[in-house]
Order: structure tokens, then sequence, then C-alpha cells
């Protein structure tokens, strides 16, 4: 048999690896709610949904979130995520991973995160049709009896049936998740209920007139809304096997964009409820529920490309005179996980 110079494994070191965008993530997450509460606290009418001063330099949320953004796309851009060389193993980089090996090392804590966002859907749907209720049941008589959900148009009704098709989705998510499944392809089919649904939203936000002008709260609803969706866009088309060149790129941008947008969206306007009377804050809309587990589920997936890596077991050399390698072949048995 004849042998075939082949340069062996060489270890580089990596300047600046992709997972330190997790760290640019929490900085800008906290960075951004923290400006964002401040913005509503000293410069917000609620009454009309915009700024006091609506000068673009005391937008302090718009220049952390652009300058958040730029930072974790520019990481995950020039960042690498190369495999290293470990004795008489090759570690293989989570993110170098085919999509049916990497979606059984999704963490519980994924699935545990499905569950909520699934619990936090059905509220909203709980607490939408029980305002329904209560407000027909105050105009309900004897004479003139009201349906209990009088008022919902078709619609209406379509996308309370499509949010129930998402509940139905993250349970089962969920489920196969701590059953170490992952994503089945039946999850990444019904997954595209979730932005039809957001989809729906934004059309009823527009119709209702609530979006108002640039600097509105619902702003930060829509961009939830529409960062979100295309997440679990690309989520499954990850791991339904149809990924493209740059499928996991946007998959982790998308995600950490959703999570930032939502707690952005959410957290300031709970803590308003706390520090403000009703009277200043009246006009002010009621976060949804369902926008706070968008916080979660987006990084809970994602974080499974920053995972343990997988290790195999590399073919022997030989070390004598110029090394070689020699002409085995694997049988695939030195594969396993580090955890």
């Amino acid at each position: 048999m004849s042998k075939t110079n082949v340069k062996p494994y060489k270890q580089s070191k990596v300047k600046l690896d992709k997972k330190v965008s997790v760290i640019a993530y929490i900085i800008t997450l906290i960075a951004a709610v923290a400006a964002r509460t401040y913005q509503l606290q000293t410069n917000m009418d609620f009454g009309t949904g915009k700024y006091i001063d609506g000068s673009i330099a005391k937008n302090y949320p718009f220049w952390v979130l652009i300058i958040g953004f730029i930072i974790i796309f520019l990481i995950m851009l020039v960042g690498k995520s190369r495999d290293k060389a470990i004795k008489s193993c090759i570690l293989i980089n989570p993110m170098r991973l085919q999509a049916d090996r990497l979606n059984k090392k999704i963490s519980p804590k994924a699935g545990a995160a499905m569950f909520l966002m699934a619990f936090l859907v059905g509220f909203d749907v709980f607490l939408e049709l029980s305002s329904v209720a209560s407000k027909n049941a105050e105009i309900s008589t004897e004479d003139n009896p009201v349906f209990a959900f009088a008022g919902i148009s078709v619609s209406g009704w379509i996308t309370y049936f499509i949010a129930l098709i998402v509940i139905i989705t993250f349970i089962s998510l969920g489920t196969n998740i701590l059953k170490g499944e992952g994503f089945s392809k039946g999850n990444c089919v019904f997954l595209m209920s979730f932005p039809i649904w957001k989809l729906m939203q934004i059309f009823a936000m527009i119709n209702n007139g609530e979006i108002i002008g640039v600097y509105s709260e619902k702003i930060y609803i829509m961009f939830t809304a529409m960062t979100s969706s295309a997440f679990f866009i690309y989520a499954a088309k990850f791991f339904a096997g149809f990924e493209k060149k740059h499928t996991r790129f946007w998959m982790c941008i998308y995600g950490y964009t959703a999570s930032i947008f939502a707690a952005v969206s959410t957290i300031p306007r709970y803590v308003i409820f706390f520090s403000k009377s009703y009277a200043e804050r009246f006009g002010m809309s009621t976060p949804d529920t369902s926008d706070v587990g968008i916080i979660f589920v987006t990084v809970a997936v994602v974080a499974v490309f920053w995972s343990t890596y997988v290790y195999r077991v590399m073919p022997k050399l030989n070390l004598t005179g110029k090394r070689r390698w020699r002409g085995v072949t694997s049988t695939g048995k030195g594969m396993s996980s580090i955890d």
C-alpha cells in the first residue's frame, strides 16, 4: 500500500470565539432594559405613547441596542468555532456539528422554557377572552342578553385557534427535549404557526391604530414579534435538516435580538407598574406575558451551540520518521460526548 503525505491536525489559537457573543448579549440586554426603564420613568407620555422629548439623542435604548447588536453581529461574523486537538482526540466544536447530532444535546432547561412559553401563551389567550367576557357581562341584561364572547371577529377566532396550535407545539417540543429527542420533524412543521400567530397580532395592532409613531412602545412589541418569528423559522429550518450556509448564524442572531427586544419591551413596563401610580401611567399597555417567555426560550435553544464538545479519537500516528497518518479505517466506535 502506498503512503500519501497528509498534514497532521494542527491546533491553532482562536483569538475570538463565537461563544463570547453570550457576554455581549447579556451586557446589551441589561444595559438596554436599564436605559428603557429610565426612559419610561423620565421621558414618556403614556397618554399618547410618545416621548416627551422625541430627539434621537434622548432615545438611550436606541443607541444601546444599535451598539449592542453591532457588537454581537461582528463577534458572530469574525469569531471562530474551531475544533481542538487534545492528545489522541479531536474535540469537535458544537457550532460545527450537524443538526441531528446537535439536536440531542439540547439542554433540559430549553424543555422547561418550552413549557413556560406554552403556559404564557395560554395565559395571554385566557386574559383576552376573560376581558371580553367581563365587558359583555356588564352590558348584558335579562331582556337583552349578550353572549359572553360577542364582538370577537372571525380573524380574532382564527388567531385564538392558531394560538392553540402554538401552545400544543411548545408542549410537544418541551416533552421531546426532556426525552432527549429534541426537535422532531413534526415540531418543525407546526412551529410555523408561531410566525403566523405573531403576524396576525401585528395586523390587529395596525387595524386598531395601535402603532402610533416611531417612538411608540408598540414598536418594541412589533420588533419582538418580527425577530422571534424569524428565529423560529430558522430553528425549524435548521432542525428539520434544511440548513443552508448561514442558517445557524442567523438563527443565533435572531435568537439574541428577539430575547433582547422582548426584555426591553416587557421588563421596564412591569417596573413602571410598581414605581408609578395608575394616574401617572394611564395609557400604558399591559405587557404580553408570552413576550416574557420569548426572553428565555430563544436563548435556551441558541445555548446548544455553546454546549459541551463532542470528541473523536484520532487514528494512531506513525512516529518513526516523518509524521504520517496510518491507513487505518475509523469504525466510529470512538464517538461519544463529554458532559
